[in-house]
């Protein structure tokens, strides 16, 4: 894995101060054990799925090769939405909000990393992402009276059509299921 500029500081600003005793940059494809296994079946391109649990994620970015467990997680947007980690100023400019079309092709309210959905049961900002056969999605409620983690692998479960693009498999409506009974 390349050395980053930005790891050292994410490490010493933010993950310490903030408690992420679980999440960590790995040094090299090796993670810490235990940890969950990523499958990726690349849209049934590939079958058998391929087993991508220990893969060089930074060709991604920092946040793509980011390791860290549903409570860190939850920690961390937890101080993040309760103002704990930014001033005030800058925790608005992230939730200053665009439209903005999904890789799965819906409209979500997108701001500076941070996405909000509206639910039965109040105002959520979060953040999702993939890399190879596994992805999360974290939503905390604005007042942080609730949150929700969730982590999936085989994450393009979908096959697709003669345009290329993915069609909805029953697993899709089951998530958004799921995510509108955690936040409801």
């Amino acid at each position: 894995m390349g050395a980053q500029p930005v790891l050292p500081a994410m490490t010493t600003e933010v993950i310490v101060p903030a408690g992420l005793n679980d999440t960590y940059f790995p040094s090299d494809t090796a993670l810490a054990r235990p940890h969950s296994r990523l499958y990726e079946s690349w849209f049934s391109m590939a079958d058998p799925p391929r087993d991508f649990s220990e893969f060089d994620m930074s060709w991604v970015g920092p946040a793509a090769s980011l390791v860290s467990t549903t409570a860190d997680l939850n920690r961390f947007f937890g101080l993040l939405i309760g103002g704990e980690l930014l001033q005030a100023e800058s925790l608005a400019q992230m939730q200053r909000t665009a439209p903005v079309r999904s890789f799965e092709g819906t409209m979500i309210d997108y701001g500076l990393g941070l996405h909000r959905r509206n639910e039965a049961g109040g105002t959520f900002w979060g953040h999702d992402g993939s890399v190879w056969g596994g992805g999360a999605i974290t939503m905390t409620r604005a007042d942080g009276r609730r949150q929700m983690t969730i982590l999936v692998n085989r994450q393009r479960w979908n096959e697709l059509d003669d345009s290329g693009r993915p069609v909805p498999h029953a697993i899709d409506g089951a998530l958004e299921h799921l995510y509108s009974l955690a936040l409801g």
